[in-house]
């Protein structure tokens, strides 16, 4: 058993329990995060479950170190990464996917059921030749019924909306991975730096990361290969407007695109203040920590984000 305690320059403090050799080497294919929310008895047996597929890596997300010494010892493969309880989803992913051995890390919930039909080696490998960012599986309710997972953006003049669409088809683009659950190839994920871990909402967050994605020309499909169930109720995303979403709009929304960079739009901060509601000496602070970061990764968009559009009309 070995346990190793590692810390970020970015993120929280965390704590990796493995058995055997904790340094694994990397491999060609998936590796599975299994983050919380169903509770112990939901875990253990999703472990047990996800075992029984002869994966090379489960790693295990934990708010407490219970039990997890003895889980793994059970089982070889199961790496457990201890993260405080009030990190973000997005950051524990981080975490997780920069933990993480395989070439392709598929996240999802202890209350999901992957859904296997078949050889589960030949599902994976499939899953793992994808070279998009991230792939979204077919999501089902608890009743077997398919819920929607294909996203679009629509502007209305300046005013942005997110709008499910029914049809499902593989290779299709969707805006970002519905709670969190996706395939996601490690090594872009990591180049696109990942969840903004300073936006708390896990709707702004997710927004954040797809618009990022394809604001900087990498892609988010749906793909069928894959189904994975609900046990427990759908979770609701709560898009109220925050102080997540102020970071989510200047980081997106108030960029412009000319010639073969981005920019922040000086009238984007006169836009912004009338709409947050903040002081104007907090618009221009929040402002001026965006702009750094935009003109530090300007040459990495592609397109504006009102250009995204165009991505769902052609399908």
């Amino acid at each position: 058993m070995n346990t190793t305690a590692t810390t970020s320059n970015m993120e929280s403090s965390y704590t990796v329990i493995a058995s055997g050799e904790n340094e694994r080497k990397p491999f060609d294919g998936i590796s599975i995060v299994l983050l919380g929310r169903g509770g112990r008895p939901f875990k253990k047996d999703q472990i047990q479950k996800l075992s029984s597929l002869e994966l090379n890596e489960i790693i295990s997300v934990e708010s407490n170190g219970a039990d997890v010494e003895h889980l793994s010892r059970s089982f070889p493969e199961l790496k457990c990464i201890i993260i405080p309880s009030e990190k973000t989803t997005g950051e524990k992913i981080n975490i997780a996917v920069r933990e993480a051995s395989g070439t392709h890390v598929l996240v999802m919930w202890d209350d999901m059921d992957l859904q296997i039909i078949g050889r589960p080696g030949r599902l994976f490998s499939q899953a793992a030749g994808k070279k998009n960012l991230c792939s979204i599986p077919v999501l089902m309710n608890a009743q077997k019924e398919s819920i929607p997972i294909r996203l679009a953006p629509v502007f209305s003049g300046k005013k942005l909306e997110v709008v499910p669409l029914g049809s499902v088809k593989n290779e299709t683009p969707t805006l970002y991975p519905f709670d969190y659950c996706g395939i996601y190839n490690r090594k872009k994920f990591l180049l696109t730096d990942g969840f903004d871990i300073e936006i708390e909402s896990p709707y702004w967050q997710k927004m954040d990361f797809g618009f990022r994605a394809f604001l900087w020309g990498e892609a988010i499909q749906c793909y069928t290969g894959i189904k994975i169930a609900y046990q427990n109720e759908i979770p609701n995303d709560d898009a109220t407007i925050s102080n997540s979403y102020k970071r989510f709009f200047l980081k997106n929304l108030a960029l412009v695109f000319k010639g073969d960079s981005c920019h922040l739009s000086v009238l984007s901060i006169i836009r912004f203040h009338l709409m947050s509601g903040m002081s104007l000496f907090n618009s221009i602070s929040d402002y001026r920590k965006t702009r750094a970061w935009v003109k530090e990764n300007r040459f990495r968009f592609r397109m504006d984000p009102y250009s995204l559009t165009e991505l769902w009309e052609l399908q």
